[in-house]
């Protein structure tokens, strides 16, 4: 588990998704206000307990790729206030990544130190390449991918832009989550 506390900041940590976060997810991702920009409505607990299962399999059948799906808790309670995720081409250098933050926990830094707390994670793998698709109108997420240092592109796909951003080697070696990342 990756945990973070900055001055008088609130404990931030990420563990593990498991199957039985989906009660506690599906109240926390229950605001419709979230699918906006992704699309989708809520899910109800029954239906993330399905879409757990396969993500807690650490990625496809075929293998080709890993993946990181993370519980964001929040404080000494390790309250769960969203998710963040990669997905690792397996042998590559690359990860794409998103995140997602409850209604109720939005607009305090969250999201950001989330996120850094995953690419991190991403880095101490040896992952030196991050990609993020964005809808053009969520601010709060090209916010996010600014504070990675990610810059957007050219490219948009199924109406989202892609937003791209390169870690240095020694993106972990500083002790503070998110160092060394450096936009492209």
């Amino acid at each position: 588990m990756t945990e973070h506390r900055g001055p008088q900041r609130p404990l931030l940590a990420l563990r593990p998704l498991s199957v039985t976060d989906a009660e506690a997810m599906a109240d926390v991702l229950a605001d419709p206000a979230l699918h906006v920009y992704t699309g989708g409505e809520p899910a109800a607990r029954e239906e993330l307990e399905r879409r757990y299962a396969v993500q807690v399999q650490g990625g496809p059948p075929d293998g080709s790729e890993r993946w990181l799906n993370l519980v964001v808790l929040l404080g000494e309670e390790r309250r769960p206030i969203g998710y963040v995720q990669a997905t690792i081409p397996v042998g590559g250098e690359s990860a794409e990544i998103a995140w997602v933050i409850g209604s109720p926990w939005q607009a305090r830094g969250f999201g950001s130190r989330a996120a850094s707390l995953l690419v991190s994670e991403l880095a101490m793998l040896g992952i030196r390449e991050l990609l993020a698709h964005i809808h053009p109108k969520h601010s709060a997420s090209q916010r996010v991918a600014r504070s990675l240092g990610m810059s957007p592109t050219e490219t948009v796909v199924d109406g989202e832009v892609r937003w791209t951003g390169s870690l240095d080697a020694d993106a972990c070696d500083d002790g503070h989550p998110g160092g060394g990342i450096g936009a492209r």
